[in-house]
């Protein structure tokens, strides 16, 4: 049924008059609270439960966020994180990251997480704390050569040498050699082997380019206090004596000390090799010492007195003394310790020596047992013979005299030949050559 605009007002009037009622009611009864108010232990049950849903709420905020926390804190956490930094560059940040990863019971023998550590600190000027990661490392691995190598690194850099020197006395003959030899300093090398010696030795050493000796004699340890050795030879002398030198570069890295130990016993000289033996001889015997050593020297008397560093001095072989003598010789060395005496007992007899007339007359014997003379004026052809003098002089270290022989021969005198005489013996001897430059062979 279609309804028109009056039926729509009457409607609406119908819904005003009812609502004017109802408002009107509840009016009427809210003029009586005391009939309808909510009991008062209601409320506090409400209460009550309103603020236990509160609380659990709370707690269940509370849990949540602990357990998300919690999860956050694991090592796997912090070191997916500060690898994560340590590739991005931000060295601080993972080095925070990673340290924490580090005091994680799982994270204590991870060495290659430390060992990225120490690079977080280095790149981060942290230098303190890159060398005490390092030691850590060292300390779970001895051999971990990289932390070897770059503790190496840094001492060198800080120029601490007392300590790379330890690092290197500890690894140069291990299996982290490589690591440290670059920075070994060699120990000084003597000239001279340790032993024992009969005569005092210069010592000298040679050592690592840019490096400084020092060295004791006492068998004290060497230090940079120690006496500078100047590269000239130090003089070991006698008795025994002991050294040690070490090397130290500009750094302060000292090498192995070198050890040596020295005993200087002069050798006593050996007892005089004099010849000839004791015996007969005719005068003008020569006595020779054949057994000088270097260094040496030798002395005689020939008064029965034991030789010394004031008797005379043998220069060279020298003419027996006539008569019966004893010679006694000593040879002493530089530092004046003597040889044993040796004594010579020579009986000399002088020998006769023939005067010039005894030599021309020996000379004539002989050209006449030889025909070439008849007699001591005539020559074997019948002619005149005339003997000359030239000179009494040494010939082949023989005394002679020289003498000529002239023929004379129709008026003509001619020399037929030249003739030496030994002055001691009488020995004949034909003569070439001239004055200085006189040869001998006897006849």
């Amino acid at each position: 049924m279609k309804l028109d605009d009056d039926d729509f007002d009457e409607a609406d009037e119908e819904t005003t008059d009812s609502d004017n009622k109802e408002n009107k009611i509840n009016k009427t009864n809210n003029s009586t609270p005391e009939k309808n108010k909510m009991p008062k232990k209601t409320k506090i049950i409400i209460g009550a439960s309103i603020g236990a849903v509160v609380i659990i709420a709370i707690i269940i905020a509370i849990v949540v966020s602990s357990s998300s926390k919690k999860k956050k804190q694991t090592y796997d956490y912090y070191y997916s994180q500060g690898m994560k930094l340590y590739e991005e560059g931000n060295y601080g940040d993972a080095a925070d990251m990673l340290d924490k990863a580090a005091k994680d019971t799982k994270g204590k023998k991870n060495l290659e997480l430390k060992y990225t550590l120490f690079n977080c600190y280095e790149n981060s000027g942290n230098e303190d704390e890159a060398i005490s990661i390092l030691k850590d490392i060292l300390s779970y691995d001895e051999n971990y050569e990289d932390a070897v190598k770059s503790l190496a690194q840094i001492y060198y850099k800080k120029e601490d040498g007392e300590n790379l020197t330890k690092l290197i006395r500890k690894y140069e003959d291990g299996e982290c050699s490589d690591a440290v030899k670059s920075y070994v300093v060699n120990k000084p090398v003597p000239s001279k082997e340790a032993g024992s010696y009969d005569d005092n030795i210069e010592l000298k050493f040679t050592f690592d380019t840019g490096a400084f000796v020092y060295y004791t004699t006492d068998g004290s340890e060497p230090t940079k206090k120690s006496t500078l050795y100047d590269g000239s030879a130090i003089e070991i002398q006698n008795g025994t004596t002991r050294i040690k030198a070490v090397a130290i570069d500009s750094i302060g890295v000292s090498s192995d000390i070198t050890e040596l130990e020295y005993v200087i016993e002069y050798g006593v000289p050996s007892a005089p090799d004099v010849s000839p033996a004791s015996g007969k001889y005719s005068s003008g015997e020569k006595v020779t010492i054949n057994n000088i050593p270097d260094k040496c020297k030798a002395y005689y008397t020939t008064d029965g007195t034991i030789p010394t560093s004031s008797s005379t001095e043998y220069t060279g072989e020298f003419d027996m003394p006539d008569g019966n003598t004893v010679v006694s010789f000593v040879i002493i060395n530089e530092h004046g310790q003597s040889s044993t005496v040796v004594k010579r007992n020579y009986n000399v007899t002088a020998k006769s020596t023939y005067t010039y007339n005894q030599a021309e007359s020996q000379l004539k014997s002989v050209l006449v047992s030889k025909k070439v003379l008849k007699s001591d004026t005539v020559a074997a052809d019948g002619s005149s013979v005339n003997f000359v003098y030239i000179s009494k002089t040494k010939v082949n270290d023989i005394e002679m005299y020289i003498i000529r022989y002239d023929v004379i021969k129709n008026g003509n005198t001619s020399t037929a030949g030249l003739y030496g005489v030994d002055t001691s013996s009488g020995k004949v001897y034909t003569v070439t050559g001239s004055e200085g430059s006189y040869s001998a062979k006897e006849y």
